[in-house]
């Protein structure tokens, strides 16, 4: 347990690395939290892209296919001179992301992995409790994280958890641990301030206030390699007590809230809103939806920030637009991730969602399209 979900990551692929020496970039989604490609850098390594499929949150595995069976995704070989080629750099691990809770085919991409080096890292930072076909999300690759950050399946205010069934992974992971520094008594400090803002002004009526103080960040996305790695404080493992009885009731309610959400976007009837497929066993920790006319989205999100509804945009942009990175992706678009920044919002289905709370949600949903 440490102090991020990136934390987390920064480790297991910190892991790899000692155990591939060799291998170099690192495959993620096109659109994802800026807290991975943030991870990878953190690790010395290069971040590589693959666009979305336009109906999932997820890979799309035609664009991936061909990715893996690219001539940098093979292994050093010797040339004709029998020198190694040294231009080649093999993937190190592909990170599949449950993006909202919406599990990634990581099945298929098994299949896809011809390279039994290259690991399988989940992105489980929000799928804590989520299952597949009666396994859980987390469990599905060769090491996986959660985040234990705020608006997450379960909270400590920030935290991440690693989890991994290889010996070899371990071993690493627990060597960096031994040598990872603990919170320092300024940071517990804060890390206390903001669990009780957090506490104390949760509820959507009043959360206008802890979200107006910049030291908290609350709704930002931020690409930072420089963030610090800690283990975790007995602090937070306090503020988990009785995390599996949360983590429960809190499935149940979003589940129900999901439920809603998803019939009255079927029956809204209207080619401007679709809802983004997912399983109807997603564990999801909010709704993701489309909105085709940018024009609305941006008029919701903007109003719905006023009325403090809690409908929210996915992220600033996509994993190419970060500007830090930008050169790395020189003359390469990735069209359907643009696609979901240009149209996806998401609505909430948090544990203080009420049933008044939906209908005035809904109601201003229905106003935009009918307005």
């Amino acid at each position: 347990m440490v102090s991020s979900g990136r934390a987390a990551l920064t480790l297991i692929l910190n892991a790899l690395k000692k155990l591939y020496p060799n291998r170099a970039q690192v495959i993620i989604p096109a659109y994802t939290c800026f807290s991975v490609p943030s991870a990878i850098v953190r690790a010395g390594l290069a971040v590589k892209l693959c666009d979305m499929d336009a109906k999932k949150l997820d890979f799309d595995y035609t664009q991936l296919s061909k990715l893996l069976q690219s001539p940098d995704a093979q292994p050093n070989k010797p040339n004709k001179l029998n020198k190694p080629n040294q231009s080649a750099t093999p993937f190190l691990a592909i990170v599949p992301a449950h993006l909202y809770g919406i599990s990634a085919d990581t099945d298929r991409l098994r299949s896809l992995l011809s390279d039994s080096d290259i690991a399988m890292v989940e992105d489980a930072a929000q799928a804590m409790g989520g299952g597949k076909n009666g396994k859980l999300l987390g469990t599905l690759g060769d090491a996986s994280f959660f985040s234990l950050g705020r608006g997450k399946a379960l909270s400590t205010v920030e935290g991440g958890i690693i989890l991994t069934n290889r010996e070899d992974i371990a071993r690493h992971i627990s060597s960096f641990l031994n040598k990872t520094p603990v919170y320092t008594t300024l940071e517990l400090f804060k890390l206390i301030i903001e669990s009780v803002v957090l506490n104390l002004f949760m509820h959507p009526t009043i959360f206008w206030l802890p979200k107006s103080l910049p030291i908290l960040k609350l709704g930002e996305t931020v690409y930072d390699p420089n963030f610090k790695i800690r283990r975790m404080h007995p602090f937070q493992a306090g503020l988990a007590r009785h995390w599996q009885t949360k983590l429960k009731n809190f499935q149940i309610i979003r589940k129900e809230c999901a439920k809603v959400w998803s019939k009255l976007t079927e029956e809204l009837n209207t080619d401007g809103l679709s809802c983004i497929n997912h399983l109807a066993e997603s564990d999801l920790i909010r709704f993701p939806i489309s909105v085709k006319n940018s024009s609305l989205r941006k008029w919701i999100l903007n109003l719905s920030n006023q009325k403090g509804l809690g409908i929210m945009p996915g992220y600033p942009d996509s994993i190419d637009g970060i500007p830090a990175l930008r050169g790395a992706f020189a003359g390469q678009t990735y069209p359907v991730a643009r696609q979901y920044i240009q149209q996806l919002i998401t609505l909430p289905i948090h544990p203080y969602i009420t049933k008044s709370d939906r209908i005035r949600i809904w109601d201003f949903i229905l106003k935009a399209f009918y307005k």
